[in-house]
């Protein structure tokens, strides 16, 4: 049973495109993280943007595995 109603006019994709969104997010938040860790280590010192790719790619992949590990059970 659903609780809320769809307006017709709000396009829902579909699994598949769902599916593969997750794992292009995924691909992204692993780039993030080595651009993240190659800035890192190439700065020899505390670098904030460095860090906030690190932090941004664990937050999209852990955001979107949890999405394809629903997808997939």
């Amino acid at each position: 049973m659903d609780l809320f109603q769809i307006p017709s006019f709000v396009p829902v994709p579909s699994r598949e495109v769902m599916f593969n969104l997750s794992i292009i997010s995924v691909i992204i938040g692993i780039c993030l993280i080595i651009v993240g860790l190659i800035l890192n280590n190439k700065n020899k010192k505390k670098s904030t943007a460095a860090w906030i790719c690190i932090t941004i790619g664990m937050v999209i992949i852990a955001n979107h595995g949890i999405q394809l590990l629903f997808a997939i059970f």
